[in-house]
């Protein structure tokens, strides 16, 4: 095999400039690993092999490059991209170790899912962090302040934003202005957020979470939330 050899999809030239303009997919892939698609990608790659084989050498981006999966991963870490989801290590893994279908993982039900489930078991502190800065985003896109958020955000936003687990159970039962939000959910709102913020299962967890409750309480007070 000469120099003049592309290294990825091994074909020959006779010319050396041939070669430098040749294009394969592979070597487009390898040109390609720095975007954030890729590296997201390589890393989802890396974590499926480790977390569902015994063998615990790592998978290098050659072997990524070189999968039959390649454009699956990619098209997933487009997703999550886009997606910005609240902890996205943890839905990675979330995917993988449920033996969720890979053509799947970008379904809306399986992280809708994942929020469901992550949002009663996530720190209260982590939560409410997370709220107040989509709070303190939604207040700048409108040019208003925090303590206007419940009082002037629509209901379709916040149970977009519910779902999406941007606005925590945390800070809706524990706001001292919430209930005005509360106020404008429709019979169709409260039912696609039920799962979100079941007050049955929000008020057993208040009950023993105390010291969390009357922090957050502090800070939403201080807040003028």
């Amino acid at each position: 095999m000469g120099d003049n050899t592309c290294k990825f999809c091994k074909k020959s030239f006779k010319m050396l400039n041939t070669l430098s303009v040749h294009q394969c997919v592979k070597k487009r892939r390898h040109h390609d690993a720095d975007l954030p698609s890729s590296r997201i990608g390589l890393y989802v790659f890396q974590r499926f092999y480790q977390l569902t084989t015994a063998n615990k050498q790592p998978k290098t981006l050659d072997d990524f490059i070189c999968s039959n999966y390649y454009l699956e991963f990619v098209k997933f870490a487009h997703y999550l991209v886009a997606l910005s989801p609240i902890d996205m290590n943890a839905f990675i893994d979330h995917v993988i170790r449920d033996g969720v279908k890979l053509k799947d993982w970008t379904s809306e039900a399986v992280y809708t899912r994942f929020v469901s489930d992550i949002v009663k078991r996530e720190p209260a502190d982590r939560a409410v962090e997370r709220t107040i800065i989509t709070m303190a985003e939604w207040a700048d896109r409108n040019n208003m302040q925090i303590s206007d958020f419940f009082l002037n955000v629509s209901a379709s936003e916040a149970v977009f934003l519910i779902i999406r687990g941007k606005l925590s159970p945390w800070v809706l039962y524990l706001s001292g202005t919430a209930d005005v939000l509360m106020g404008k959910f429709t019979d169709e709102h409260a039912s696609a957020i039920d799962m979100f913020i079941s007050p049955e299962f929000w008020q057993k967890k208040f009950s023993v979470n105390s010291g969390d409750v009357d922090f957050i309480s502090d800070v939403l007070l201080a807040s003028g939330v």
